[in-house]
């Protein structure tokens, strides 16, 4: 078989998997229809997009960001105003969200693409904590403390995504394409320009890879899934307040992140069911979010330095090795 007969055969392999996982997820909205779970389904598909755009900048290109929500943030709020108090339709303002969150991201990346490490996390908790107290202090256009309520749901042709169900079939598609969108992106030649770059930022330069423009388009990548996934949120919930986009929130898509596994097609999934599986059972204990958050981090750099996924697929290897050594002795 050829190579181009291989990766047609993966393609089609690809679009099947892409046309189950979708059909599982109207059977599951149906089945669950408008009860918590559905709403649970719901955030573990806005919380995977936002966290697979984290995965291309910090899991692919090795820039690392505590203050994620941010992006999550001027996407929530930029679809809820113009929907609010312009009345367009949310599909075209959570576009708006999209572009405002990628220039946004263009403009943090200006100086992040020249910061390493310690640095660069101090850049991204102040830009997180800035967009934080912004959405705090300006209520003519965020509603302050108070927030935004009465945010319409998303409607396309006349038809509104006005239950939880509906909303999970709208956003179970959007996290399905998103995420092959992302498969393409890392299996391409910019996706191998990000894994040069997080390796050896040095040694991609020597090799004629322009790092600033790659680490800027990092930037504008993930910003766009989260401001998207920020929009998501705000018509899902038809209300946000400054509390939602928190410090906590970033460290939330961090820990998500770690827990599941970077630079791995199915961290983001499994780290948002394992985490907000988690934050449910934590609503009682509000006061000790951040220390479980901690907790697990730690857990994750001592015994699972690859994530839940990544350990995963090691196991599979090493248990598909014996099993082929067994088959050649037999």
């Amino acid at each position: 078989m050829t190579s181009i007969q291989k990766k047609n055969a993966l393609k089609k392999k690809i679009f099947l998997t892409a046309i189950l996982i979708v059909v599982f997820g109207c059977m599951t909205a149906i089945a669950f229809g408008e009860t918590y779970m559905a709403l649970m389904f719901c955030r573990i598909g806005i919380y995977t997009i936002a966290v697979s755009g984290l995965d291309i900048l910090f899991g692919y290109t090795g820039q690392i960001s505590f203050g994620h929500a941010a992006f999550f943030a001027v996407g929530s709020y930029t679809s809820a105003y113009f929907s609010i108090n312009m009345g367009w339709n949310p599909i075209f303002t959570m576009l708006i969200g999209v572009v405002f969150s990628m220039i946004v991201g263009a403009v943090i990346a200006i100086p992040a693409t020249k910061l390493v490490k310690h640095f660069l996390s101090l850049l991204t908790i102040a830009f997180g904590q800035l967009v934080y107290t912004f959405a705090n202090s300006t209520r003519p256009i965020t509603g302050g403390a108070s927030g935004l309520k009465d945010i319409p749901s998303i409607s396309i042709f006349n038809f509104s995504f006005d239950t939880y169900a509906k909303s999970f079939i709208f956003i179970f598609i959007l996290a399905v394409l998103l995420t092959i969108v992302k498969q393409n992106i890392v299996k391409s030649r910019t996706g191998r320009a990000f894994l040069a770059i997080r390796e050896n930022t040095q040694a991609a330069y020597s090799s004629g890879i322009n790092v600033r423009v790659y680490k800027t388009m990092a930037f504008v990548i993930s910003a766009a899934y989260a401001g998207l996934a920020g929009g998501l949120y705000a018509h899902l919930i038809n209300f946000i307040s400054p509390d939602t986009f928190s410090s906590t929130q970033s460290t939330l898509f961090m820990t998500i992140l770690l827990f599941g596994g970077m630079a791995n097609l199915a961290g983001p999934l499994v780290g948002s069911v394992v985490l907000l599986t988690i934050k449910e059972f934590l609503q009682s204990f509000s006061t000790y979010q951040m220390m479980v958050y901690a907790v697990l981090i730690l857990i994750v750099l001592f015994l699972l330095p690859n994530g839940i996924s990544g350990e995963c697929k090691v196991l599979f290897r090493k248990l598909l090795g014996k099993y082929k050594r067994r088959k050649n002795n037999a």
